[in-house]
């Protein structure tokens, strides 16, 4: 009994172990992504980490570091990317937005402590 115990528990380790090490959690920056892709053995494998990696940004509204990302991707790993290519519009677009709301609250300030700015 003590024997099967300690199997299971050992074997329990062992999988929780090889679990946690498969998975792939959102890089801090799109550098330490770029530089973990260069350890992968083959395109395919890079191209799909980095494509992981660049939707975790775009996901968590980091929209630079996945136009960092998937520029790489298309400069370096696949030029053909069209998963690449779609991601990127889509951060650059949502970079544009995020500047047009930014100036758009700004200009707003400066008429509030300026009567009669843009009239």
């Amino acid at each position: 009994m003590k024997k099967l115990f300690g199997v299971v528990a050992v074997s329990s380790m062992v999988l929780s172990l090889i679990l946690t090490g498969c998975a792939q959690d959102k890089a801090t920056s799109s550098k330490e992504a770029m530089q973990t892709a260069k350890s992968m053995e083959t395109v395919d494998q890079k191209a799909d980490y980095l494509i992981k990696q660049a939707k975790a940004f775009y996901n968590s509204k980091e929209f630079q570091q996945a136009v960092d990302i998937t520029q790489y991707i298309l400069r370096y790993v696949d030029k053909d990317s069209q998963e690449a290519k779609d991601l990127l519009e889509k951060a650059k677009e949502a970079l544009v937005a995020k500047a047009k709301e930014a100036a758009g609250g700004a200009v707003e300030d400066v008429k509030k402590k300026l009567p009669g700015f843009g009239q």
